[in-house]
């Protein structure tokens, strides 16, 4: 009898075999897979400014210098060993022996050069110039001083230049990969970098596959595969980890954190993020115009009760849209946004607001929450004499379409510890406010940047952010916060992995390990 299973157990091995990916059947390690609410088209870590395209192009590219979440920001050697200011303008980086890209090609100084290069980023018809403006647009030049040394000039004192050269639109790029593609999109859906894991596959609106780089120089990757699969309803996600499917999930909402922590072999992992969830407000609105109003709605929004209510109290009210990690630029003393309904009436009063309808627009729960804090916001308004309209939207285009628009969500990403790396990227000159139909824009805010930006007088520059942030909080809000951010993360207990006080997720050797 046993004789006669031996020809359909060999042939239920033969079909088994071939439909496992190529590599895989002699790889030991695991393959991980992480069910996450979408994954980006394009894989250019420079052109997406997302929390879904960072998670992914941070295991495919590395920064010449690396500022580490875990430990305050500091920074630290990446792709380059040793870096020296040879004046105020000037950057030299010595580059690490012995990197090599995904394809094998020896990483030089030619790349890096090309990175930050015109056909990239600098030139005026550059595929990613607008991106790439708000944080690395002072930089004049990137010379190959020779194949292991390169040379960062800027148009003038930057006092963060380190610091911009660890952010993501920083990451460094094959040279030949890219002018072997036929055009940027053929490029950014298969780009070479020098990251732990190679992109080896990937389906729009469905999967994301990255293969290990076994030559990656910061040590043998521990996965053999990582897939990102999306699943945009929370519910999917959890059963996908409560069945065995996905070994980690992301983007819990606080009140699925419970469900997970009980469930045996399963734990929560993630909390605050360097990330502060606000209201964007559209200073062309016919009544938005009006500051006051925008004052108003600030005021109507009791924010206790709404991370109490809707976050279990997990996340902190800010002290204005900044961090403690600015350091030294670090207001301490601004107060958290006030809550006080009986000031925003009479704003509202002072203001002539007579009941005009107000768009409120939100994607379908692209944020945790989104959906119940914005049904919770409205009835705050509307307890104020605030006509506000929701309007659920199917993607970002609809929701950034000019016509009506009023308010909308987003969030405050600090891309370095300092306000010229949060605030001032994300509403001065070229920022995401500012381009395409532009929501906001303040003179006096664009003045005191360029000091920000370019003292080196650490008073100066601490005295330009206290103004900065009167002016975006008080005077003319272009948004204001809710509370800091949070991602929180489901996975299996015999999956080492932490998750840091950012977007990114590290799955790097160090950092991702399989009991």
């Amino acid at each position: 009898m046993v004789r006669r299973c031996l020809p359909l157990l060999t042939l239920l091995a033969v079909l088994l075999a071939s439909a496992v990916p190529a590599g895989a059947q002699t790889d030991p390690r695991p393959a991980l897979r992480i069910g996450v609410q979408r994954n980006p088209p394009l894989f250019d870590p420079a052109y997406s400014v997302s929390n879904v395209s960072w998670r992914i192009n941070h295991n495919l590219f590395d920064t010449l210098l690396v500022a580490d979440p875990a430990d305050g920001f500091r920074l630290g050697p990446g792709l380059a060993t040793a870096w020296r200011r040879v004046d105020a303008r000037t950057l030299e980086l010595t580059l690490r022996p012995g990197v090599r890209f995904h394809d094998g090609a020896l990483l030089t100084a030619a790349d890096v050069a090309f990175t930050f290069g015109p056909e990239r980023m600098s030139g005026e018809d550059a595929p990613l110039r607008a991106q790439t403006r708000p944080l690395l647009g002072g930089i004049e030049r990137v010379e190959a001083v020779d194949a292991a040394t390169v040379r960062v000039v800027t148009r003038r004192a930057d006092p963060l230049i380190e610091q911009r050269l660890a952010t993501f639109p920083a990451q460094i790029v094959s040279r030949a990969a890219w002018l072997a593609a036929p055009d940027f999109q053929a490029w950014a859906r298969r780009p070479v970098g020098t990251g732990p894991y190679r992109l080896a596959d990937s389906r729009d609106n469905d999967y994301v596959l990255l293969a290990a780089h076994d030559g990656y120089w910061g040590g043998r990757p521990t996965a053999a595969t990582i897939r990102f699969e999306a699943a945009p309803e929370v519910a999917a996600r959890l059963t996908g980890l409560e069945t065995g499917r996905y070994g980690i999930v992301t983007d819990l909402p606080p009140d699925q954190l419970d469900r997970v922590a009980a469930r045996p072999g399963l734990e929560v992992a993630g909390g605050p993020i360097a990330n502060n969830r606000v209201l964007v407000f559209d200073q062309h609105h016919p009544v938005l115009k009006d500051p006051r109003v925008r004052r108003a709605l600030s005021l109507a929004i009791d924010r206790r009760l709404l991370v109490d209510a809707l976050w279990g109290g997990r996340v902190p009210i800010p002290r204005g849209n900044q961090f403690p990690a600015f350091g030294p630029l670090y207001i301490a003393e601004w107060p958290e946004p006030a809550y006080d309904p009986d000031r925003a009436r009479a704003l509202l009063r002072e203001a002539g607001y007579r009941g005009q309808p107000i768009e409120y627009r939100i994607n379908n729960n692209y944020y945790a929450t989104e959906i119940a804090t914005a049904e919770v916001l409205a009835e705050m308004w509307k307890a104020v004499g605030l006509n506000i309209v929701l309007l659920i939207k199917e993607n970002w285009t609809q929701i950034l379409e000019p016509a009506g628009r009023g308010i909308r969500n987003w969030s405050n990403a600090m891309i370095y510890p300092d306000p010229a790396g949060h605030a001032w990227r994300l509403y001065g000159p070229g920022s995401p406010v500012r381009r395409g139909a532009p929501e906001w824009a303040n003179a006096e805010f664009d003045g005191l940047g360029r000091v920000l930006e370019a003292s080196l007088d650490p008073g100066a520059r601490r005295a330009a952010w206290a103004r900065m942030l009167a002016i975006i909080e008080e005077d003319d809000p272009p948004a204001t916060v809710l509370h800091q951010f949070a991602i929180f993360y489901g996975k299996r207990r015999d999956i080492g992995w932490r998750a840091l006080p950012v977007e990114l997720m590290e799955l790097r050797p160090a950092n991702l390990t399989f009991r």
